[in-house]
């Protein structure tokens, strides 16, 4: 399964401008591929939303439960609010859609 990790924070807690989430930030990215590797989760890619001061993060994994432990131990739920978000591939999507009757 595909996941979205949606992480949101504020310009305070911003690496741009503060110096402990900058050091956390260098440091904990080092991390993140073995602790993606431990936890069974493939990265497919990271965004970052430059000024917005957002990240997008599309992991895949069997189940919710490693992505939300990965949110925890690479720190980013420290100095971020998260959403974990369950996707359908386009294809999927499509699929699901001619399973229901139209509406209009």
């Amino acid at each position: 399964m595909q996941f979205v990790i949606h992480a949101r924070h504020s310009p305070d807690l911003c690496p741009m401008s503060n110096a402990k989430i900058r050091q956390l930030l260098k440091d904990g990215a080092k991390e993140v591929p073995n602790i993606a590797k431990k936890l069974g989760i493939k990265i497919i890619t990271t965004n970052v939303y430059g000024p917005d001061h957002e990240i997008l993060t599309v992991v895949e994994a069997d189940n919710i439960d490693p992505v939300r432990e990965f949110t925890m131990q690479s720190r980013l739920a420290q100095w971020n609010t998260v959403a974990i978000h369950a996707t359908w591939s386009m294809e999927e999507a499509m699929a699901k859609v001619d399973t229901l009757p139209a509406i209009f």
